[in-house]
């Protein structure tokens, strides 16, 4: 398959499907988040289970539930040091992906964080190994730690676990809008000085 540059994506047989400026990244999230396909048939569903394991383990546990909930809202807390580790997975993705070079931002007052690879058309399958990456990675090693950890301290690993997964929605609905279009061979990239992100689609 050719390389794909920006530049050549109409001669490539694209057409501009979509234009997200970073500040409205939440708009985009909220549109393809309750999207009935399977990427969040998925998403709902391990958040369902996640939901289900959390009330049963409370409702079995010899713990008080004081000291249950100190645990699992520390796990909460645990979130903030994790997103530079999310975001360097992605980062990964990219460069596996084959992208030179990977940047990192913020949207503050949204409290949205991302990686990108500036002008780098990214396809579908890359995409979706780049963004499923972290939540595979770090929720795979809470639940091990939800099983090795002492009891009383494995609450903290099942916080992070559920907080972290919240802060997937939005790797997933993008996933998910890449699952919309898949008939079309969606691409996209990022311009990092603009803060944009473009998607396009095949014609026809």
């Amino acid at each position: 398959m050719k390389d794909l540059q920006p530049e050549n994506l109409d001669a490539s047989g694209y057409e501009l499907h979509a234009r997200l400026e970073h500040e409205e990244l939440m708009v985009f999230v909220k549109q393809y988040l309750f999207k009935r396909n399977a990427v969040m048939l998925f998403y709902w569903g391990f958040n369902l289970v996640l939901l289900a394991g959390v009330v049963y383990g409370m409702v079995v546990s010899d713990l008080p539930v004081n000291k249950i909930l100190d645990k699992f809202m520390l796990g909460f807390a645990l979130f903030f040091p994790i997103i530079p580790l999310h975001e360097w997975i992605h980062g990964i993705g990219y460069k596996l992906a084959g992208a030179r070079s990977v940047q990192y931002k913020a949207v503050w007052k949204q409290l949205v964080f991302y990686a990108m690879a500036d002008r780098f058309v990214t396809h579908a399958r890359p995409f979706f190994l780049l963004a499923i990456a972290p939540f595979a990675i770090i929720n795979t090693a809470c639940i091990i730690a939800a099983f090795v950890l002492p009891p009383q301290w494995n609450w903290l690993a099942i916080g992070l676990l559920v907080i972290h997964t919240m802060g997937c929605a939005g790797d997933f609905s993008l996933m998910s809008y890449f699952r919309e279009y898949r008939h079309r061979d969606p691409v996209t990239y990022d311009e990092v000085d603009n803060k944009v992100s473009w998607f396009y689609l095949k014609k026809g």
